[in-house]
């Protein structure tokens, strides 16, 4: 109920405060049963409940940094938003096994590959935690695009201001842990698959690392395909 309540507040506030200016795209790429993995870019403080908030699935948990279950009030709302800590930079054991299992029963896990906020706005190289989950959950992955969140409320900024922002979610793919080669994929090449996938999602000017497209989806020939028509 509690989770309910927030995403259904999350909502009336976007849509009441960016009237006119926020849209929505993709809705129809969700799968609506079964694992999957969520990766969006990460440039603003909104993106974290932005994106459970508008993902048409009510079985979505989010990956939050372990800070932010430190103080009572704090924990209590993110617990209370489906979110669950992991310890940045690290292998998390506790985080890990907690979205496998979360995975393993069919559920979404929301998780930002790059493992921060990007202050730049841009993209910016991930770390391989999304790719390996990806590739040993063999779930396959959303990538979401989210634009004007960095706009609409910068950092140290108390009130939002009224931009246009933007959600979009792209197809569902898998990640290959061999390519038809046989050759080992990477973890790092999987995480880098996901970031193509968002990149390609995102404005020129906002895709950072991954503005050659072409020269990306060179190097990573093999190492991705589609997943099925969404349920």
């Amino acid at each position: 109920m509690k989770y309910t309540f927030l995403r259904g507040f999350m909502r009336f506030m976007t849509r009441t405060y960016l009237v006119g200016l926020f849209t929505v795209e993709g809705r129809e790429n969700v799968p609506r049963a079964g694992g999957l993995i969520v990766c969006p870019n990460h440039f603003a403080t909104l993106d974290p409940p932005m994106v459970p908030a508008f993902l048409p699935r009510s079985d979505s948990w989010s990956m939050a940094k372990f800070e932010y279950f430190r103080k009572g009030w704090m924990r209590w709302l993110f617990t209370a938003y489906h979110s669950f800590p992991v310890v940045r930079h690290t292998a998390d054991r506790v985080a890990l096994r907690r979205s496998f299992d979360l995975l393993q029963a069919g559920q979404v896990l929301v998780m930002y590959p790059e493992g921060t906020r990007v202050e730049a706005g841009v993209l910016s190289k991930p770390e391989p935690g999304a790719g390996f989950i990806a590739q040993k959950s063999a779930c396959p992955v959303l990538p979401v695009a989210l634009t004007g969140t960095r706009e609409c409320l910068p950092k140290g900024a108390i009130w939002p201001r009224r931009v246009p922002v933007k959600v979009r979610f792209g197809k569902p793919f898998l990640v290959l842990r061999r390519r038809a080669s046989g050759e080992r994929v990477s973890h790092e090449e999987a995480a880098d698959a996901i970031m193509l996938a968002i990149a390609e999602l995102l404005p020129p000017e906002k895709r950072g690392a991954y503005s050659d497209l072409e020269s990306w989806h060179r190097r990573l020939d093999g190492v991705f395909k589609p997943a099925q028509a969404p349920g």
